[in-house]
């Protein structure tokens, strides 16, 4: 079996007429699955790195934001952390939910369902358990949370989905939307549909940008609305003695259209490419008894064929 670690995605709102769709991991790649009719879609961001020369600032950026996480954690629990960002990320999308259905944060509850997520994300990812490590965990997510809940007290009008997959059908490319919602894009503007990405890094980069350009694209595809679309930088690192940060930066939609069609444009080159593995994804397996002298048998499997059986 190529295929593992199967999740489904869907608006964690459960509300309003949304695709459903199945992330996966599949020979290395990571993959969306949309089940009637049968079809695959790459990530949005392994597909801008694919075909992104991102350069030496971009390494830089990222080995600077790991030297932080070594001095704030170690070594060892920094490792440990940047296993778990995708889980991180995840759970800091469920808070939106409890503050879309609740209005408020309860942090004792709040506590309790961090600290049980980061242990199954230690466990899942074989890693041993260190208490200090998931307070520290626990107690950072619990900042980001607060400056989230500043930004919806501050700017946002409704939340209409949470999580939600969008589809670029003529490139095969598929990614959640972290938050579809009214909101205004200056503290006094007036509300507009955005899409909006979280991020918890240490800052928004040009590569990020573009991200959510493609984003607004792949969601007016797929449902239409969008004005605006933004990165939501959310802070760990607000002083606690003041009111949480943020910071947020938009894009209008005419200037989104106009980068996401270059990277669409780079995107069908690199698809129809020869050298493309992407278009016929299968995997191979040696199948029965073979005599010395003899050819072997190897049956190929295509992805489609191994999806059907299995059971959700």
């Amino acid at each position: 079996m190529n295929i593992t670690d199967i999740e489904k995605v869907e608006n964690l709102l459960k509300i309003g007429q949304y695709e459903v769709l199945y992330r996966i991991n599949y020979d290395n790649l990571r993959l969306y699955i949309r089940q009637e009719p049968f079809s695959y879609y790459s990530g949005l961001t392994g597909a801008l790195s694919a075909s992104t020369f991102q350069g030496s600032q971009e390494v830089k950026r990222i080995k600077k934001w790991r030297e932080g996480m070594i001095n704030s954690f170690g070594k060892k629990n920094a490792d440990d952390y940047l296993n778990m960002t995708a889980d991180f990320g995840t759970l800091v999308h469920m808070s939106v939910v409890t503050m879309k259905e609740k209005g408020r944060i309860d942090w004792g509850e709040e506590k309790d369902i961090a600290w049980n997520y980061f242990i199954n994300c230690f466990k899942k990812n074989q890693i041993e358990l260190n208490s200090k490590l998931i307070n520290q965990m626990i107690h950072e997510y619990m900042k980001h949370v607060a400056s989230i809940m500043q930004f919806i007290y501050e700017r946002v009008e409704e939340i209409y989905a949470v999580e939600t997959p969008a589809i670029w059908e003529d490139v095969k490319v598929a990614t959640p939307i972290d938050l579809f919602c009214s909101c205004r894009q200056t503290p006094k503007g007036k509300f507009d549909k955005t899409t909006i990405n979280i991020k918890t890094s240490s800052q928004i980069s040009q590569h990020q940008l573009d991200q959510v350009a493609c984003e607004m694209a792949m969601w007016n595809e797929t449902y239409g609305d969008a004005k605006y679309t933004s990165i939501l930088r959310t802070k760990g690192s607000w002083n606690e003695k003041k009111t949480p940060t943020y910071e947020y930066k938009y894009i209008t939609k005419s200037e989104a259209e106009n980068i996401a069609r270059d990277i669409k444009e780079r995107l069908l080159l690199c698809l129809n490419s020869d050298a493309s593995y992407y278009p016929n994804p299968s995997s191979k397996s040696f199948e029965g008894k073979t005599k010395i002298g003899e050819m072997p048998n190897i049956k190929h499997i295509s992805l489609e064929q191994e999806w059907n059986n299995i059971e959700l």
